[in-house]
């Protein structure tokens, strides 16, 4: 530094953020949601686990946006449905972006046993989407829950912008501490894999990637009781095995070891695991200049 300089200046927040996505994608046998998702059964057993345990965040979620019935919604990210689909009972229109096939499989068979009519799945990542292509812009609420993996993270988010409505919100939800894979990654990575596990970007250089790219958004920090529920200690293994790239008996032995280090009995003598955790929605509203918030 020289004379006058103070720690944080000159820091590219865009460059640092592609920086720690791309150290976190290379672990040692990391996968990507596209392809850990593309398995229909670990799909299922995520849509599984989201119903049963993510009702208290998909309701303070939707509660937060400001849904009506002429809004039309864009979900990136969307998943099996977490919010896509209770989000569809309010509003005129969801487009869901997910690019992994096991998710839109499932997605595409809630849609089709509950007969809802008005979510249209587009099967790509949101980097390759093309809004003149595959979307029919602006639209009045723009999500991204737990989807903000995208390296080219400002190219991403200008996107987000851009086919927002005027006066429409673009709202982001996404980590401020380490999930509980974070936490189990770090503890396993090494002796599963020979390498040390690196965690992605948080909220807190969400929040600084945006300001550099002209937006002024607005944060509020929630908290969220992860409760992991299941029948054995073998489903429990079964759910999180392959987030962890964990494919022999060995790697499922380290991680039975670790669970049971902090499992404790279900009233029905299942096993019970509890993480709280604490993320950020993190959003502005468009305003008629691209590339600024309110």
């Amino acid at each position: 530094m020289t004379d006058g300089d103070c720690p944080g200046d000159g820091i590219d927040w865009i460059e640092a953020w592609r920086c720690r996505q791309r150290r976190h994608r290379t672990s040692s046998t990391y996968k990507d949601g596209r392809h850990l998702w593309s398995r229909e059964e670990n799909a299922r057993r995520y849509d599984a686990s989201s119903r049963d345990e993510y009702g208290p965040r998909v309701a303070e979620t939707i509660a937060g946006l400001p849904l009506s019935p002429t809004a039309r919604v864009l979900d990136i990210g969307a998943g099996p449905g977490t919010l896509a689909l209770p989000i569809a009972r309010q509003v005129q229109e969801v487009v869901a972006v997910e690019p992994a096939e096991g998710m839109t499989t499932v997605l595409a068979g809630h849609l089709e046993r509950d007969k809802v009519r008005n979510v249209r799945i587009v099967r790509k990542r949101w980097e390759d989407v093309d809004p003149a292509v595959d979307l029919e812009p602006p639209y009045e609420i723009v999500i991204a829950s737990f989807s903000v993996t995208m390296e080219e993270i400002d190219e991403a988010l200008l996107k987000m912008d851009a086919v927002a409505a005027p006066g429409g919100m673009v709202a982001l939800y996404w980590f401020l501490d380490p999930s509980f894979y974070d936490l189990a990654s770090g503890a396993l990575w090494p002796g599963l894999h020979g390498s040390p596990y690196h965690g992605g970007p948080r909220a807190d250089l969400l929040f600084l990637v945006l300001v550099q790219l002209g937006f002024l958004p607005r944060v509020e920090v929630l908290e969220f009781e992860r409760t992991y529920r299941f029948g054995t200690m073998d489903e429990a293994l079964d759910y999180f095995s392959p987030s962890l790239s964990i494919e022999d008996e060995r790697g499922r032995s380290l991680l039975r070891d670790y669970l049971e280090g902090l499992a404790r009995p279900g009233r029905d003598g299942g096993v019970v695991l509890r993480h709280p955790s604490r993320y950020a929605r993190v959003w502005w509203q468009k305003r008629g200049t691209p590339g600024t918030g309110a």
